[in-house]
């Protein structure tokens, strides 16, 4: 294998999760900022504090989650002619499956 293609291996599925990790981090503490507001807006069904440490623990889970799921997808459909592309795609498809996540579990509290 030549150097640029071990380099070309190494380059997805680290663009993938560094990808992953700053759309996750960005989300999880704007959700942090305004859960005040979407636990006990109108027609909450628990405005109680444990309501919200609930969403919390599951979003802190989601975000292992989908960061694992990042850096294993990298390596497993790493792509030898544009491996920041690929990292950035598989990123943004494990954001979108947290901000997925997210939304699922604000409208259940």
């Amino acid at each position: 294998m030549a150097p640029a293609r071990r380099t070309a291996a190494l380059l997805t599925p680290l663009v993938a999760a560094a990808g992953t990790a700053a759309g996750v981090l960005v989300l999880f503490f704007g959700q942090r900022a305004l859960a005040p507001v979407l636990a006990g807006g109108p027609g909450a069904a628990c405005t109680e504090p444990d309501c919200v440490l609930g969403v919390g623990l599951w979003l802190i889970v989601g975000g292992v989650i989908a960061l694992c799921a990042s850096l294993l997808a990298g390596t497993v459909f790493r792509h030898p002619d544009r491996p920041v592309r690929r990292g950035l795609l598989i990123a943004l498809w494990c954001v979108a499956a947290y901000l997925v996540e997210s939304v699922v579990l604000w409208i259940l509290a």
